[in-house]
């Protein structure tokens, strides 16, 4: 609405406590003069005095509401970037009565009381505003290197400077994913059938894959308070199966996971290219909800909570990453927040807050004042975005604490008075993105790895015997335990019927060859080149031609017409004396050819 449009869906009461911002009220007191003088004295020259009435504060207040916000005042993003509120907007929660022979003080009206009607500014008033008043400054986000990055962090009194751990994820997914797909592919990943949730053996046996295992260790989560609302394990071991799934890389076969014929590609494809197709397919398709993930929260399946898509919510934060986070440069978790109040990558994360609840549904509502605040929904989300998915794909570096008392925003609700953190990602404490996740965030047009240097893994002997030079990654142990058979300590020796009974197709011998002669030492021996020749001829030498019928005839006469006669002869193959077979994409055709023949093959009882 217009100005004028506005004044006018005003009271009475309401345009006289505007009229005493003019500088001449005098005589007014009917609703259509209050309307007209007020009008003509803001979209006049006159609104130059009232912008002079404002306080440095206000003056911000009307700026951010005119260039940045498009007429509205956001009181979250305008304290997150300037630490208090404008006293204009400021609304005590509690009443003080003060006894008769108190007089009641006095404050001067605000010039904000005019400009602004409840939180918006007219578009014609606000078009003049901006004209009368400059853009505020950019919030500029501070960045560390990795020198400036502390090695504690203050608590408090609870907690005084605990260690801020620090992982760089890029070298990690390196060895983590082809690692996770050949576990998959030896059968060795089960999943709940319907929901595709790892197991708790599952989780244990990807967890012993990873470098330097899971984000927290066991000890963490035996050491911290028991009235925590829960364990702060697992996190990657948990999120690799799902972001599998979700990448076409994995299928459910019967309570396990399978690679399907993308996920078998991948273990040859550029690892960069892999990741890519794993984030784009999770940021679209990956389930379950990244807030189911923080248990303390109820209510999350309950009819009417109306939770917003996943997708739509993963948009807004890689957006955030990509205007706020410098490539190799740490940011603070809490920082990136404050981008988001401020430049509005903002999301809603239930329609119905009410359904949400902490222990108890009655009390503990999420609608309740705050409940639904920004700490609560939206940053518990991001921080499971990040920390359980983005670092598991190798796009962030993350620096963290354990999350006992790490992050704040949700004590004084009801029920959580005895929470220690509100969900396992609270430590979450710096990020960094990395040449990855530049790449896949559509940063950088091209991917320039950063390879970690390995040293020769192991060196053959003309009999096919492998001698380690030094203990394997998790992902070269696995390849070895498929391909060679371990004699004694540090001694394997290569195995070709373990290959050949995995029916490796020439993709995966390629795969093999490339593993062993990436992992020696010094040039290959003639010996190993002969037996990846032998291994190929042993492999190719027959071929599965596909599903057939054995049909007997009643005489040799009869055998030989059916394997001569043009209606059938096309279709089957001698296989005896009174045998002919028929490959089943040809049965239908072979009994058409019969019908010809005035021949009949009865259908095989069940």
């Amino acid at each position: 609405m217009t100005l004028k449009e506005v004044l006018n869906s005003c009271t009475v009461n309401e345009l006289k406590l505007l009229r005493i911002h003019l500088p001449n009220a005098a005589g007014l007191y009917r609703k259509g003069d209050m309307v007209e003088a007020i009008n003509r004295h803001l979209l006049s020259d006159g609104l130059a005095t009232t912008v002079e009435r404002l306080e440095d504060l206000e003056r911000l207040a009307v700026a951010e509401a005119v260039h940045n916000w498009q007429g509205r005042f956001d009181g979250v993003g305008f304290k997150a970037k300037y630490g208090r509120l404008p006293g204009h907007f400021t609304r005590s929660r509690h009443t003080y009565v003060r006894p008769r022979s108190e007089p009641e003080p006095k404050a001067a009206p605000s010039a904000l009381q005019i400009l602004f009607f409840g939180r918006h500014i007219p578009p014609d008033l606000a078009t003049r505003l901006a004209a009368l008043i400059p853009p505020p400054a950019p919030l500029i986000i501070d960045t560390l290197d990795d020198d400036q990055l502390p090695k504690t962090i203050d608590r408090g009194a609870k907690n005084d400077h605990v260690r801020l751990r620090r992982a760089e994820t890029e070298p990690r997914v390196r060895l983590e994913l082809p690692a996770v797909l050949r576990l998959v592919a030896a059968g060795k990943v089960a999943v709940g059938a319907k929901t595709g949730l790892p197991s708790a053996a599952t989780i244990g046996r990807i967890e012993a894959l990873l470098l330097e295992g899971d984000w927290y260790s066991a000890e963490d989560d035996e050491e911290g308070p028991r009235y925590a609302g829960g364990s702060i394990r697992p996190i990657r071991p948990f999120a690799w199966p799902l972001l599998l799934q979700a990448g076409g890389l994995a299928k459910i076969d019967g309570g396990k996971l399978a690679l399907t014929p993308r996920g078998k590609k991948a273990l040859s494809q550029p690892l960069h290219e892999v990741v890519e197709q794993l984030f784009e397919r999770w940021q679209t398709k990956g389930t379950p909800d990244e807030l189911r993930r923080v248990d303390l929260i109820k209510g999350q399946t309950a009819k009417g909570v109306k939770l917003s898509p996943p997708a739509e919510r993963r948009e807004v934060i890689a957006d955030a990453l990509h205007a706020g986070c410098p490539l190799g440069r740490w940011v603070a978790v809490d920082d990136l927040f404050r981008l988001m109040k401020v430049e509005h990558h903002r999301f809603e994360v239930a329609g119905n807050p009410w359904k949400l609840y902490f222990c108890d549904a009655n009390y503990g509502s999420l609608g309740y004042d705050g409940g639904d605040a920004f700490e609560i929904l939206e940053a518990r989300y991001t921080l499971v975005y990040l920390f359980e998915y983005l670092a598991t794909l190798g796009l962030i570096d993350i620096a963290y604490t354990l999350p006992y008392e790490a992050r704040g925003g949700y004590h004084g609700l009801w029920g959580t008075d005895e929470f220690s953190f509100l969900s396992r990602y609270d430590g979450l404490t710096y990020l960094r993105l990395n040449d990855l996740g530049a790449y896949c965030l559509g940063l950088t047009k091209e991917y320039n790895p950063r390879l970690p240097e390995r040293s020769a893994l192991l060196s053959v002997a003309s009999d096919l015997s492998l001698h380690l030079l030094r203990p394997p990654e998790p992902d070269e142990r696995l390849a070895l335990e498929q391909i060679a058979r371990e004699d004694k300590a540090k001694h394997w020796h290569l195995d070709a019927d373990a290959i050949l009974n995995q029916n490796v197709n020439a993709e995966e011998r390629e795969r093999i060859r490339a593993f062993l002669l990436g992992a020696l030492e010094g040039e290959p021996p003639p010996e190993l080149t002969d037996w990846f020749a032998s291994l190929d001829e042993r492999a190719t030498a027959l071929i599965d031609a596909g599903a057939a019928r054995l049909i007997q005839c009643r005489n040799a006469a009869l055998a030989n017409l059916l394997g001569s006669d043009p209606a059938t002869a096309a279709q089957c193959h001698r296989a005896g004396e009174r045998l002919i077979c028929v490959p089943e994409k040809k049965l239908a055709a072979f009994r058409k050819g019969l019908a010809k023949l005035n021949l009949v093959l009865p259908e095989l009882k069940p």
